[in-house]
């Protein structure tokens, strides 16, 4: 029997279940993430449920055969012996990218069968459509994205939902947690950098809490990821995207430049590597920008950053030993790299909506250098994230974002207790005084939630 743990998707997938004006859902999402999964559980919410696999040969060949939707439509009911489809059909077109066909009946479905249910998913539908130039049919589908379980997700699904709820509960209204549940929470987030996101090496460990069995899942998934690799249509000499593949490890977290991305291989190679690997979904570039304000530009000429898919995946493929992600401060862990992914994750995590860049703020100036982890865009605006080693880590770059924007509060995310302080800092020029939230790196994922505008409680 297959365990379904709960994903924050399922509420998304419902709300557009019952939206009036539904149009089909395009369920993006790397390999492995759990999007079937969520379309099946979605699925018992219907009268008939209708599955169709694109990358298996008899249900490709059933959508190629027909001429329009109505057509596939009738196939479908002489399949599943229905004489009509019942007014709650959700209709499931997996590895959508696979037939043109599909992609382009989207919106034919959505006009002329809107009673229907209609949802479609797939692992490398980016780097498909981009290989084979054609897209999703403008202003006829809604898109939905599904990442790696967040650390949230995670609690639930090994036991611990209530402390879960506590946490968001104390992150929202900004009340400090007892230091008994901080240190609990502390020591989860260390299996979670074990684990990880992806949902087999969730249900291993919520099954027989096993590192072995556990790091073989990794092992295992990177080796998929792997061989995907000649699933790219269109590549001559896979060298390149091998080479990119192996090396992302060695990036993650860090600022990079391509033409030393991977010895040997020129810049431009790199470049559309990286494209491709990303459009797999299977890393994240972050991006700089020098703005203090909305709307942010993207410097694209400037060094980004790499995030991983997964941090479980991410410190598997680095070697990273179990006794050290769990007695070495994880201030200290990779140098500190380990807390940015974690951050970072988790911010990308709760973007279900939207596939926008996100972006940490970089200034270089004749008086130095500066640098901001994250911009994320909270409930009042924009907050400037630092992911900082202990509660004396310098905030200097903080303090000159502030200093130049205006902006009147930012956020710290360590290893310590959750703060909520007013504080005055001499700058040249005047004296900044400004609102500095620290939260815990568990509670990452509260940040686009915060509301900052007014004094502290």
């Amino acid at each position: 029997m297959v365990i379904y743990f709960a994903r924050a998707i399922d509420a998304e997938l419902l709300a557009w279940v019952n939206a009036p004006d539904r149009k089909p859902l395009v369920l993006r999402g790397a390999r492995q993430t759990g999007k079937t999964a969520a379309v099946r559980q979605l699925g018992q919410q219907f009268d008939l449920f209708i599955e169709l696999n694109l990358e298996r040969y008899e249900d490709r060949r059933l959508v190629d055969a027909c001429r329009s939707a109505g057509e596939l439509l009738v196939a479908l009911q002489v399949r599943h012996n229905v004489a009509r489809c019942p007014p709650r059909t959700l209709l499931f077109l997996d590895e959508v990218q696979e037939s043109t066909n599909a992609v382009q009946w989207l919106r034919f479905l959505y006009e002329d069968h809107p009673e229907l249910a209609v949802v479609a998913a797939g692992s490398l539908m980016e780097v498909r459509l981009q290989e084979r130039g054609f897209s999703f049919p403008v202003g006829r589908v809604t898109f939905r994205y599904l990442h790696p379980f967040s650390f949230g997700e995670f609690l639930a699904a090994v036991g611990k939902d209530v402390l879960g709820a506590r946490l968001h509960d104390a992150a929202v209204s900004l009340c400090p947690l007892p230091a008994s549940l901080h240190d609990e929470s502390l020591a989860l987030l260390r299996d979670y950098l074990l684990v990880g996101g992806m949902p087999e090496a969730v249900r291993r460990w919520a099954l027989d809490r096993s590192p072995v069995a556990v790091r073989q899942v990794h092992a295992d998934l990177v080796q998929a990821f792997a061989e995907d690799l000649h699933k790219y249509r269109g590549v001559r000499d896979l060298a390149y995207l091998e080479a990119a593949f192996d090396h992302l490890r060695h990036h993650y977290g860090r600022r990079f430049k391509y033409e030393s991305f991977a010895p040997g291989f020129p810049s431009h190679q790199m470049k559309t590597a990286l494209g491709r690997l990303e459009g797999a979904m299977v890393c994240r570039r972050i991006w700089p920008t020098s703005s203090v304000s909305l709307p942010l530009q993207i410097r694209a000429r400037a060094a980004p950053k790499l995030l991983p898919l997964d941090v479980g995946l991410a410190l598997a493929s680095l070697a990273v030993p179990f006794l050290d992600l769990h007695l070495s401060r994880l201030d200290d862990l990779l140098d500190g790299r380990v807390a940015e992914i974690v951050v970072g994750s988790e911010l990308l995590a709760g973007r279900v909506r939207t596939d926008e860049p996100i972006l940490f703020w970089a200034s270089e100036s004749a008086r130095g250098a500066a640098e901001i982890d994250y911009l994320a865009a909270g409930a009042t605006g924009l907050l400037p994230v630092e992911v900082k080693a202990g509660a004396g880590g310098s905030l200097k770059s903080l303090h000159q974002f502030l200093w130049r924007s205006g902006l009147k509060a930012g956020v710290r995310l360590y290893s310590g207790p959750l703060a909520d302080e007013r504080l005055q800092v001499a700058m040249p020029g005047g004296t900044l005084c400004y609102r500095l939230v620290s939260l815990p790196l568990y509670l990452a994922a509260i940040v686009p939630e915060l509301d900052l505008r007014g004094p502290q409680g």
